[in-house]
């Protein structure tokens, strides 16, 4: 006869097995660090998520530290927040995915995936200590002839003679960010330019000379961006948004002047498997 086996281990083992299991099976904890090098490097890293030649350091200067540069300081405890582009309510996700398929062109990434979880982990790294100081708006027009002069003068040593990028990204053309991004509206360029450019003298631009550069590169051709014309349901469109909306065509407010765009260069905006 056999002698019977012991239950007890027997209860142990399988114990210690499915714990083992559940533990690895079990998501992983958010990397900060790997979230801060997919926002400096997300085309490199994420190469079916990219469509331009920008990153997202390439705007939110200092790895979202610098104020004047739309900082990410505190941003995590802002949201969820109202959006009027989008008339709803958004959480952060939704918010860095709007800039990943608007500001780079590409493709959103899946909202509840490691790569999104790992992005929001190091903005939740950059807590606010302080009260952010917003710099001055530029709300001038410009004049896009002057502009150009003082492109050249200016700009073209780091991005290149006709915008296209060399030291410096390109800020037109299919490498750039498209229509539908932020800085595509010349009170937001002008601003960013006012106070962040030239890289080596942040600051040092006139005003008028920040906004008649914003006229001139804006007018130059760059990516649509597709359901554009669903922002800002409610027709509450800020005056310098560069294509018309569904809102403020029944607002009955009239149309912004046509601009050149390109073929975007992604298919689809929409979030895809992590």
């Amino acid at each position: 006869m056999h002698p019977l086996i012991p239950l007890a281990p027997l209860v142990a083992a399988l114990a210690l097995t499915v714990g083992m299991s559940r533990r690895v099976l079990s998501p992983r904890e958010p990397d900060a660090a790997r979230g801060l090098a997919l926002l400096q490097h997300l085309n490199d890293s994420l190469p079916r998520h990219g469509g331009n030649a920008l990153r997202c350091t390439s705007c939110h200067l200092d790895d979202g530290r610098r104020e004047s540069a739309m900082p990410w300081i505190g941003v995590t405890t802002r949201y969820p927040r109202y959006r009027a582009r989008k008339g709803a309510v958004e959480s952060i996700e939704q918010r860095v995915n709007e800039c990943i398929t608007r500001s780079l062109a590409g493709r959103a990434l899946s909202e509840d995936g490691r790569d999104m979880r790992d992005v929001v982990a190091y903005l939740q790294t950059l807590q606010a200590t302080h009260a952010i100081v917003r710099p001055d708006s530029v709300r001038l027009d410009g004049n896009p002839q002057l502009g150009a002069r003082a492109y050249a003068v200016t700009c073209a040593r780091c991005h290149g003679p006709q915008a296209l990028g060399a030291l410096a990204p390109a800020v037109v053309g299919p490498q750039s960010y498209s229509i539908g991004a932020g800085m595509a509206r010349q009170r937001v360029l002008a601003t960013f330019l006012r106070w962040n450019m030239p890289h080596d003298m942040p600051g040092t631009l006139a005003v008028q000379d920040a906004a008649d550069i914003a006229a001139w590169v804006l007018r130059l051709p760059r990516q649509d961006h597709p359901g554009k014309e669903r922002d800002w349901p409610n027709g509450d469109v800020p005056v310098d948004v560069a294509y018309a909306t569904d809102g403020a065509r029944a607002r009955g407010l009239p149309p912004p002047p046509p601009r050149p765009l390109l073929r975007r260069r992604t298919t689809s905006t929409q979030p895809t498997s992590p």
